[in-house]
């Protein structure tokens, strides 16, 4: 069932429904956290579902375009709506495999390689066989058709030199995360834990990597 939900943000909006992925916390956070690499300049936000963290840098920021992509028409087509919604005609979402992201045709006649300021991403975090895996909340959820070194491989193609990757996932799998972008030539360098209590453990993890 769909829904229209506001964002307390500018009046901004967004559509969802309710038997596919909604938008949580992290994708909130994930916003909050890349508002001020921003500034004015050029983002692409990976894995981008229903467009919320577009939704959410246009209207915390003065981003010159904002561009998303994500692989599920039905997500495309919802966030696209939410886009119209809001006129916001700075946000563009792309329906396509991040995993060809080089096979992309150039947007606003420039090409996609070195052309960003800041590339965001909320990846799927879980690894392992499905048990529904054409099941819309597992594609969100489980890496079923890409893996992180697939998400990092994008945003460096994206980034321009000293560009910014901001991105949250779980700290079980830091680790490998923070290995993997140093091997695809993004260093890690801001890094915030998450914690749903005080005394309790991290539940994500926020970091900002430079090309």
């Amino acid at each position: 069932m769909e829904r229209i939900d506001d964002l307390q943000c500018k009046g901004y909006r967004i559509i969802q429904d309710s038997e596919a992925f909604c938008y949580g916390t992290d994708a909130v956070l994930l916003a909050n956290f890349a508002k001020q690499g921003v500034k004015r300049g050029r983002v692409f936000d990976l894995c981008t579902g229903n467009g919320i963290v577009p939704l959410l840098l246009a209207a915390k920021t003065e981003a010159e375009s904002i561009y998303g992509i994500e692989i599920q028409r039905e997500a495309v087509e919802l966030a696209k709506r939410s886009v119209a919604l809001n006129e916001e005609e700075r946000i563009h979402i792309l329906e396509g495999d991040l995993c060809k992201i080089r096979e992309q045709s150039s947007v606003e006649g420039r090409n996609l390689a070195s052309s960003f300021t800041v590339v965001t991403a909320n990846p799927p975090y879980m690894q392992g066989d499905l048990q529904n895996p054409g099941e819309k909340k597992n594609i969100a959820r489980h890496e079923v058709s890409l893996s992180f070194t697939d998400v990092a491989e994008a945003a460096r193609y994206l980034l321009a030199p000293k560009g910014k990757f901001y991105l949250v996932h779980r700290p079980k799998r830091m680790a490998e995360i923070i290995s993997i972008l140093r091997e695809k030539g993004l260093e890690p360098k801001r890094l915030q834990m998450v914690h749903s209590f005080v005394e309790g453990e991290a539940k994500l993890f926020l970091l900002e990597a430079v090309r």
